[in-house]
């Protein structure tokens, strides 16, 4: 007998693979560098409505780069720490408390990355509703990880110590 995917209950390891799934929808949106359909127009247009100098297109592919660079490292970052937490099952506090910290830098990557997201919207000018969706999954990484952390309090008053 099967069960409906609504009826389905979420996996204890759906924080790791969701992590997996999240870096691979941002690596498909930095490909697409981040809804800027042609670098060199936006730098034309910028200049040519008096909004910078001159047409500094070095900046932008900088910037561009930049931010690609960062979105990966903090999503390689999330998904790293996930994994981290979850090789380590506690057997006393400390080990606990270890858990804890990577799960907690993992939520702390999970704001960074909403931080980069919201920095590109401002620099490159993007339609903030093209975000909508990558903003709504790394909240749900940053939930399932806080339900993680739930059931491991129920962990922590048996541990010794």
């Amino acid at each position: 007998m099967s069960v409906l995917v609504g009826d389905r209950s979420e996996s204890k390891f759906e924080a790791i693979t969701y992590s997996v799934e999240l870096h691979n929808m941002l690596i498909e949106l930095m490909q697409r560098s981040f809804g800027v359909k042609d670098l060199d127009q936006f730098v034309r247009l910028r200049y040519a409505y008096g909004k910078d100098e001159r047409e500094d297109f070095a900046k932008y592919r900088y910037l561009m780069q930049k931010f690609k660079d960062r979105v990966d490292k903090l999503a390689a970052s999330v998904t790293g720490n996930v994994r981290a937490a979850n090789t380590i099952y506690p057997t006393s506090i400390h080990e606990y408390e270890q858990r804890r910290d990577y799960q907690n830098t993992a939520i702390v990557s999970c704001e960074q990355l909403i931080n980069e997201l919201q920095r590109v919207v401002e620099v490159f000018e993007v339609d903030v509703n093209v975000y909508g969706r990558y903003i709504k999954a790394i909240d749900r990484e940053i939930g399932l990880i806080k339900k993680w952390r739930q059931r491991d309090n129920k962990i922590k008053s048996y541990l010794p110590g």
